[in-house]
């Protein structure tokens, strides 16, 4: 009778009691180191248009995961990376996935200019981390890059890296920006509604918006997302692929033979199928701008 007792107690206790909540982190108003993360967006907590930081100390606090990666080029060889995945910082900042569970862009904003992207696509497939510790060092300690980079104050990585899709001559590419600063929280739908072409299902264009959405992005902005280390953006591409688009093709496969003194990385596995699908996407923007 006892143990039926303690048994029908214990049942009461565990009703009573909710499932382990997700770790939070605290989101201060003001930077207090160069090692605190800037984080803005669909956030709660964070007013519309503002910013809020996270201390290095409270992210390590979060749940971790470490593996020896062998496949990113921002290293020589294989290397021990330790952090906290993007999924588990969603949850960390208590992000609202109620409407779309799973449904979040993340940005990675770098010093730079430059911009990575992790849709929920893109996540599920690779795992992506915020690196927090390099063969167990701290960022304080990190090593150089093979050409003398600072990878701090934050890079992202992942266990490791095979392409999830094809688009004609695009490959599926990682996103290991270094120099990470910042992160964006977006809601994906409403983010790429406006990056989105209209039409056919099938049509160049959007392939072209496939190929665009991770490789132009990553530099060129186009309203909220979108990296500022090119200064064209997304409507000054368009004007151009629609008033030259065998100009834009040819500096999207070899920026140096346009011009000499481009810093845009050429794209040589681009054949002439994928460059014009890219031309038909850059010109089918410069259309919906104008209605």
């Amino acid at each position: 009778m006892r143990s039926a007792f303690f048994l029908f107690c214990a049942a009461l206790l565990s009703a009573a009691i909710p499932a382990t909540a997700p770790q939070r982190v605290t989101l201060a108003v003001e930077r207090s180191s160069p090692q605190d993360v800037e984080v803005s967006g669909d956030v709660p907590g964070i007013p519309q248009g503002a910013k809020r930081f996270v201390r290095y100390e409270d992210l390590s606090r979060l749940s971790q995961v470490a593996f020896t990666v062998r496949d990113d080029s921002n290293f020589s060889g294989p290397v021990k990376l330790s952090g906290v995945s993007l999924d588990e910082l969603l949850r960390a900042l208590g992000v609202d996935e109620g409407k779309q569970p799973g449904k979040q862009l993340i940005a990675a904003i770098c010093d730079d200019g430059y911009e990575g992207h992790y849709t929920a696509e893109y996540r599920a497939a690779h795992h992506p981390f915020l690196v927090l510790r390099i063969g167990g060092a701290e960022p304080a300690k990190w090593p150089r890059g093979p050409d003398g980079e600072n990878y701090g104050p934050y890079l992202i990585s992942h266990p490791s890296f095979s392409p999830a899709f094809h688009v004609l001559a695009h490959a599926d590419e990682a996103q290991i920006p270094y120099g990470v600063v910042g992160l964006r929280f977006f809601d994906e739908a409403a983010v790429l509604k406006d990056l989105r072409p209209t039409g056919a299902v099938a049509s160049p264009a959007v392939e072209g918006y496939r190929i665009a959405l991770q490789n132009c992005l990553r530099c060129h902005r186009q309203g909220d997302i979108g990296g500022t280390k090119s200064p064209f953006g997304w409507p000054q591409m368009a004007l151009i692929a629609q008033g030259n688009p065998a100009a834009f093709g040819k500096y999207v496969l070899r920026p140096n033979s346009v011009n000499p003194e481009a810093n845009m990385p050429a794209n040589p596995q681009y054949d002439a199928t994928t460059i014009a699908a890219l031309t038909a996407y850059f010109r089918s923007m410069a259309t919906e701008a104008k209605r």
